[in-house]
């Protein structure tokens, strides 16, 4: 329990927010009355909101109207929780920082009509343009403004730790080193020393509902919106210095900036990758915010030319029926089904299973991440899922994160004491697992396209992408 004099304000009451009420609860001391405020662009969550002793009012935030909204509720001191879609992440941290308030986010959001529009030109529906203009804040805020914690849910968020836990254990290992690193160079420099060429957030979904998925039904246990945007978005990656060669229609963001656009949507560009109970397993290749942070992190450059950069994507392969769902939407041509099913309370069996997967060292691959069964889950809140309870324990981590360091401006999670953060969310994690494996993207596939292949060097781009690239 942390004691904090301010109120919390949260923006959103989907199913991150009605799961994280009773949790914020037990771990965050309010004094008085009306200290919890949830603001809801519909009244989803308003019955679980007031059981939890929060006011809950109704409220659409829109760029017109925020700065009057949120001047009711928000004075210095006090805390915005944005669990949105839809609602400025950027202009809410700028009104924080006026204010004098704390922040935190799970993801880094636009307003309206970037995402999903066909007007704009590809680039411009990229997470690359939109993390850009965070970092241009943070120097503008700069590291004396009230802190503001961006992208800190499960991924992106927590993923970033498992990364300087994996390598902890990685030097444990290979090196019977025991040193942690304080700086962000230091970090690189083990890295690099370890001869890290890829990290992949491998995350295998495996949750299942007495009732299966209908035809013209889409179906996640998570954002239903926010999901369908990051489909239809281009697939967005970090390419190491230990890549071969470039692959065939990649765009680089910005010469020099070793990230990578390609003119194609992650609902149709597949990938493999492994995870402890599935094994190699085929995912979707989605954009989000890590995959460039964490290949930043560690990079190490000498002038404009990088020495050492590891390859960084995110291969996700959602429950069954968020997979069928994907499927079917992009058959419709992207356009969204009739009726939508949010997961919860008819998942009968499964797990979330989220880590990183770091690979190319002397023992090939370490996976180290969350193994999050529902029923797990549901031990800690009856009504809710384990996705969803991975993203609470991110967004938990850094709402007591920014109460205990109120003053140290615009941050990605890469930025916090990892340790300080996984003792907070490790419990609401299931089972934390590390786990070395021989599995390599070649595994069984040199038979069937050989020519396209480069079996000297299994952790190449090359090998780990689907087939459809190719064609």
């Amino acid at each position: 329990m942390i004691d904090f004099p301010g109120r919390i304000v949260m923006i959103g009451c989907g199913g991150v927010g009605r799961s994280m009420l009773p949790v914020l609860r037990r771990h965050v001391l309010l004094h008085g009355e009306n200290r919890l405020i949830v603001l809801s662009a519909d009244e989803q969550g308003r019955g679980i909101a007031e059981s939890c002793g929060a006011r809950f009012l109704h409220a659409h935030l829109k760029p017109l109207n925020y700065r009057r909204v949120l001047s009711q509720y928000v004075d210095a001191g006090d805390l915005v929780l944005n669990l949105s879609v839809d609602v400025s992440s950027l202009d809410l941290i700028r009104f924080c920082a006026d204010r004098g308030a704390l922040y935190v986010d799970t993801s880094i959001e636009p307003w309206p009509g970037v995402y999903d529009n066909p007007m704009l030109d590809i680039r411009k529906r990229t997470n690359y343009l939109i993390r850009e203009e965070a970092l241009e804040l943070a120097k503008k805020l700069g590291p004396d403004a009230p802190t503001a914690i961006v992208d800190h849910g499960a991924n992106p968020g927590l993923v970033s730790h498992f990364v300087k836990q994996a390598l902890l254990d990685l030097n444990r290992t290979l090196r019977n080193e025991n040193a942690r690193p304080q700086r962000r160079e230091e970090w690189a420099q083990l890295a690099r020393d370890l001869n890290v060429a890829v990290i992949q957030i491998a995350e295998r979904d495996t949750q299942a509902s007495a009732h299966p998925k209908r035809n013209g039904e889409f179906i996640n246990t998570w954002s239903i919106d926010g999901f369908i945007f990051e489909l239809m978005q281009p697939v967005e990656l970090s390419l190491g210095t230990h890549e071969k060669q470039l692959p065939r229609r990649a765009r680089q963001h910005r010469p020099g900036s070793g990230t990578f656009y390609f003119p194609r949507p992650g609902c149709g560009t597949f990938a493999r990758s492994w995870t402890p109970s599935i094994g190699g397993f085929q995912g979707m290749l989605i954009t989000h915010d890590e995959v460039f942070s964490i290949a930043d992190y560690l990079s190490i450059r000498d002038e404009e030319r990088f020495v050492y950069r590891p390859s960084v994507m995110f291969v996700y392969h959602p429950c069954d029926d968020a997979m069928l769902s994907a499927l079917e939407l992009e058959g419709r041509g992207w356009h969204k089904q009739g009726s939508s099913r949010h997961l919860n309370k008819d998942i009968v069996s499964g797990m979330d299973e989220l880590g990183v997967l770091l690979a190319g060292h002397a023992k090939n691959a370490y996976w180290y991440g969350s193994q999050l069964s529902i029923e797990d889950a549901r031990r800690h809140v009856d009504y809710t899922n384990a996705t969803i309870m991975q993203v609470v324990a991110g967004a938990l981590a850094a709402v007591t994160y920014a109460i205990r360091h109120p003053r140290l401006g615009l941050l990605e999670p890469d930025q916090l004491d990892f340790e300080e953060c996984l003792q907070v969310a490790s419990p609401y994690l299931g089972k934390m697992t590390g786990e070395f494996t021989e599995w390599t993207p070649l595994q069984g596939r040199g038979e069937l396209f050989p020519e396209h292949l480069d079996v000297d060097s299994p952790w190449q781009l090359q090998n780990i992408r689907g087939r459809q690239w190719i064609m």
